[in-house]
């Protein structure tokens, strides 16, 4: 097997005019070596490497991404139980996470909606611990969390509950300092195999390649955009590019304030804060104690999903939507409930 990795690991990484593509069946082996903790961590650290400097085909993503997929702990949840998937691997830097009241608004208007993600990022604030904060559990196993999900309309899993091997190299990216293939492939790996996604990308060569994956992989409908710091928020304060597909079609998406009758936010408006500081002020805006630029971003992040998920037609549906389940304190009582849980 040693020989085996030292040869896929040269042909990905044998130098600028002699590194090769990697074929499917080959990119599995790979990803299967690398999961299955076969290669030693010089080898996967150097395949890794390897495969960003020579830019992963989507035939290399695809292959991993199913690999991945095999090694997920299924959520068992009832016939009809189809949630919308919302990877937020991320974490947030400057600001605060929109994408946590936007889900509670989201399942209040009758989506489950399941976040997963990892707290480890460098620097960054996970979505995990805000959640924390406002009295949600976070350590859910897929067993545990498929009741809740179906309860509740909403779940956040962590990657080492459903998926310890991705986990180990989510680690890596903090131990190699760059981002990995697994880093793209963490927002494809759909745990609850529910092919509904809103998915935030933060470099614009992925979002074709993410598009094709989901499209081989059989999704039905994908919303990718530039989100803010890379997460599936879109920007209030300046123009969001993106793409929606449906059944594997895939057409561009500008999202933009005046389409909703708004002024552009300045980035000051928009805050971030310690998990307390964050977990405070999703309770404020779901209250609808909180008006100005943070509760239009909430919305318009909600719409975002809505649109995503097919509950609603248009963006601006979406946040007429999104508006009236905030309106008539669903959203709230959403977070209550799930607190409960």
């Amino acid at each position: 097997m040693l020989g085996r990795m030292q040869y896929l690991v040269h042909k990905v990484g044998a130098g600028e005019k002699a590194a090769q593509d990697l074929t499917y069946e080959e990119a599995r082996e790979a990803a299967q070596l690398l999961l299955s903790g076969e290669a030693t961590p010089a080898q996967a650290g150097g395949l890794l490497i390897a495969m960003r400097v020579k830019n992963e085909t989507n035939e290399e993503m695809r292959a991993f991404t199913e690999v991945c997929r095999d090694y997920n702990k299924p959520l068992m949840l009832k016939r009809g139980v189809v949630p919308l998937d919302i990877p937020v691997y991320a974490g947030k830097k400057f600001f605060f996470h929109a994408i946590i009241p936007a889900a509670f608004l989201i399942a209040a208007s009758g989506r489950p909606v399941l976040l997963h993600g990892f707290s480890g990022a460098p620097g960054r604030l996970g979505a995990a611990d805000v959640l924390r904060s406002l009295g949600i559990c976070v350590d859910f196993t897929p067993q545990e969390g498929s009741t809740i999900l179906e309860r509740q309309g909403f779940l956040y899993l962590d990657v080492a509950k459903f998926n310890p091997p991705l986990h180990r190299f989510q680690l890596l990216r903090t131990e190699l300092g760059v981002r990995t293939l697994f880093n793209a492939v963490c927002r494809m790996v759909d745990p609850a195999d529910s092919g509904r996604h809103l998915i935030g990308i933060s470099h614009p060569p992925y979002f074709e390649k993410t598009l094709e994956v989901l499209k081989r992989l059989g999704s039905r409908r994908t919303l990718i955009v530039r989100g803010v710091e890379g997460g599936p928020e879109p920007s209030i304060t300046s123009e969001t590019k993106g793409f929606l597909a449906v059944n594997g079609e895939a057409a561009p998406l500008s999202i933009a304030a005046a389409e909703f009758g708004l002024s552009w936010a300045k980035r000051s408006d928009i805050p971030g804060g310690e998990p307390e500081e964050q977990a405070g002020l999703v309770e404020k805006i779901l209250a609808g104690e909180k008006i100005g630029p943070v509760r239009e971003w909430v919305l318009l992040t909600a719409a975002a999903g809505l649109l995503a998920v097919g509950e609603a037609p248009t963006l601006v549906d979406g946040w007429k939507r999104a508006e009236q389940v905030l309106n008539e304190g669903a959203g709230l009582r959403k977070l209550k409930e799930s607190a409960a849980a």
